[in-house]
């Protein structure tokens, strides 16, 4: 995607400058709050401002990942995605949720390893054009589907699906994770799995600390996210939603010393990759797309979308050099169905 074709779609007609006003609008006054329509309508205006600028900058696969020395960034993120289609044991012909799908890369790497059907949950029709455009272009149309809606009230059956899994996705429900999961629990099958990755704090973050505290802030208006919880929170809301805990750590220890999780991010000169994402690459695409709005080749206010995603960058850095950020905290969990009360009549 070439510089020109970022945000021509999907916000030209309403309004890149307004949207991304209105966005920063929610943060600057106070914290927004975290509640269901809140959340819902905070994720929707991020990524429809930035999923032409991550798709630029990050390719298809909107998340981190597991990275060994001598790896790729694009291998370690494929990688990354099977280790959690292995961990839920996901097989072909067996369905499959996934929470917060984006433009489909993940769904389409696991659809390929496991050959199981995915259905991909999105409320934001730009996405979904995309997700539907690279399933078709990647051959697993038979594998794929996918449903527009309020992950919250899913229409779908009781008990459908085998396994469900989400990708850095759950941290925009905050403090409604717990509902989410509990919906999740409504739609999977007695024994079913569901795994993921979750953005957390961890326990090295000092609320009471001031840069603590802005590089969490940092990372909240700068992808999205209402309020960043801990681990604790996440088991909490697993465990209230219904479901037994198999696994639940930080893989953020077993990246490499050299290719930490934020490497893209912070930039490397002799990598094309990372040259492209990191802060050279930034500035010169900053400067780059205040030529284009001058030129009206993109629309105004790009240029503002674009500060928004150095202000993430800068905050999930500084995060991970000072380890008191993860986007990799990994959980597996099971479907436990309540105990049924057994009732004894009298007999006379």
């Amino acid at each position: 995607m070439r510089a020109s074709q970022i945000l021509k779609t999907p916000l030209a007609d309403i309004g890149v400058q307004r949207t991304v006003d209105q966005y920063a609008a929610r943060f600057e006054t106070q914290k927004p709050q975290a509640n269901s329509a809140e959340n819902a309508s905070l994720s929707a205006e991020y990524y429809s401002l930035v999923t032409d600028f991550y798709l630029h900058g990050w390719g298809r696969l909107f998340h981190f990942g597991v990275r060994k020395k001598g790896e790729s960034h694009k291998e370690s993120l494929m990688r990354y995605e099977t280790y959690l289609a292995d961990k839920l044991e996901l097989k072909k012909g067996e369905t499959c949720l996934d929470v917060g799908c984006g433009v489909a890369g993940p769904m389409i790497n696991m659809a390929k390893h496991t050959r199981a059907h995915i259905t991909g949950i999105n409320n934001l029709p730009y996405q979904l054009s995309k997700a539907r455009q690279f399933v078709m272009e990647e051959g697993v149309q038979n594998e794929c589907s996918f449903l527009e809606c309020d992950w919250m009230e899913m229409p779908l059956p009781d008990r459908k699906f085998d396994k469900a899994y989400a990708i850095e996705a759950t941290c925009h429900a905050a403090e409604r994770r717990a509902e989410l999961f509990t919906e999740i629990h409504r739609l999977l099958k007695p024994g079913g799995l569901f795994g993921g990755y979750e953005w957390v704090m961890t326990d090295k973050f000092n609320p009471w600390n001031k840069e603590h505290s802005e590089i969490k802030h940092k990372i909240e208006i700068g992808d999205g996210i209402s309020n960043l919880n801990f681990k604790e929170d996440v088991v909490r809301a697993l465990t209230e939603a219904g479901f037994e805990i198999i696994e639940c750590r930080d893989r953020a220890a077993e990246c490499d010393e050299e290719t930490p999780w934020y490497l893209p991010l912070k930039g490397n000169l002799f990598s094309i990759t990372h040259l492209r994402t990191g802060p050279v690459g930034r500035i010169l695409m900053h400067y780059g797309l205040k030529v284009l709005e001058a030129l009206r080749i993109v629309p105004k206010g790009s240029t503002k979308v674009h500060g928004i995603l150095e202000t993430a960058a800068d905050g999930l850095v500084r995060g991970g050099e000072e380890k008191i950020f993860t986007p990799m905290l990994f959980f597996l969990a099971r479907k436990v169905e309540p105990a049924k009360e057994t009732i004894f009549m009298k007999i006379s």
